[in-house]
């Protein structure tokens, strides 16, 4: 049974939100149905892939989410460490320049006690003597306390480097456990969005597929067909045809077939098949089921007759029907019930 046809403009319009910008630009004037069911499903599988990617990176993205936390916490206690050195540095320091601002005062002290003993009358040798000896051990003193405040210092400066450094790694680690918190809720919300996003365009391009037959049968060449490994199809379902068969042989399902045939070619299988009438015979009527020339999607590259080992998918019970029956429609075909190796845009 054909579906309800469908306004084409109101469906490009629809479909125009879900298909790429640079496929919705790729062909030139108003693209027909058969351009936008094809540009749908290659959107519609990339998203498939996009979501089992998105779906087999979550974990690890969760498992980011503790290293990050864990690499907080590091950097925390480093700068813990580094403000309470820095603390105990810049005291020491303190310290030290009172210390030395005391030594220098009291050299100034010995210093003027030596002068006043040299000019004081009369001389008394002691007495100098002695202002000079207090002189010396003042001087001494401020040598020794210079020293630890360059200490001091150098190590307030040390301290100060390695507190900044240590909160510069604070601020990096705080914003990876952001930034992974954050893509572990990106990677969760667009596969929570996925499914019905993949449904909706999926929908857009079922509801194409009669507009599809229509404006193919109407306009159609040899020149819109190509091959995919070996099968000769139309253009408009090369993509999802080559997925198809790329990802049935990563389930074990190797499968080829007949894709594109002629009238010719249809004409004479009508009569191999033994149909009572080549033009009008129903196509039940034949010993195999065999569509009347100018009614075969075959003759527009628009259904593949599947095979696998080498022989035609022989039943619904086949492993190779068992897998399409389940995946297909992932791809855009449809099965004819009657005939379990036929499969098509449109199930006819």
């Amino acid at each position: 049974m054909r579906k309800p046809m469908l306004a084409l403009a109101v469906l490009l319009a629809v479909a125009g939100s879900a298909v790429p910008a640079q496929a919705a630009t790729s062909a030139p004037g108003p693209a027909t149905a058969g351009v936008t069911w094809s540009q749908l499903m290659k959107r519609k599988l990339d998203l498939d892939t996009a979501s089992a990617k998105l779906t087999a990176s979550l974990p690890a993205l969760k498992a980011a989410v503790p290293a990050r936390n864990a690499d907080l916490v590091k950097a925390q206690m480093a700068a813990t460490t580094a403000g309470v050195k820095l603390t105990s540095v810049t005291v020491k320091d303190e310290v030290a320049k009172t210390s030395c601002a005391a030594a220098r005062t009291a050299a100034a002290t010995a210093r003027t006690a030596l002068t006043a003993a040299q000019k004081a009358k009369p001389v008394s040798k002691t007495r100098v003597a002695a202002a000079q000896k207090a002189l010396n051990s003042a001087d001494a003193t401020v040598k020794t306390r210079d020293a630890a405040l360059r200490t001091a210092w150098n190590a307030l400066v040390a301290a100060r480097t390695t507190q900044t450094a240590a909160a510069a790694k604070v601020a990096t680690a705080t914003t990876a456990i952001v930034a992974a918190n954050q893509a572990v809720a990106d990677a969760q919300q667009k596969i929570a969005g996925m499914p019905a996003l993949i449904t909706s365009v999926a929908t857009q391009a079922s509801a194409l597929s009669e507009n599809v037959v229509d404006q193919t049968r109407a306009t159609f060449t040899t020149a819109d067909t190509t091959k995919v490994y070996g099968i000769t199809v139309n253009k408009i379902v090369a993509y999802p045809f080559q997925h198809l068969i790329d990802d049935a042989a990563k389930a074990g399902i190797k499968m080829s077939g007949g894709g594109f045939r002629t009238k010719a070619q249809q004409i004479a299988l009508r009569t191999t098949n033994g149909c009572p009438d080549v033009w009008t015979a129903p196509a039940s009527s034949c010993r195999v089921p065999t569509a009347i020339p100018g009614r075969s999607l075959h003759e527009l590259g628009l259904a593949i007759d599947l095979s696998t080992g080498g022989k035609t998918i022989p039943s619904h019970t086949s492993p190779a029907y068992k897998w399409l029956a389940a995946n297909a429609a992932k791809y855009g075909f449809a099965n004819l019930p009657s005939e379990p190796w036929h499969w098509s845009i449109t199930g006819s």
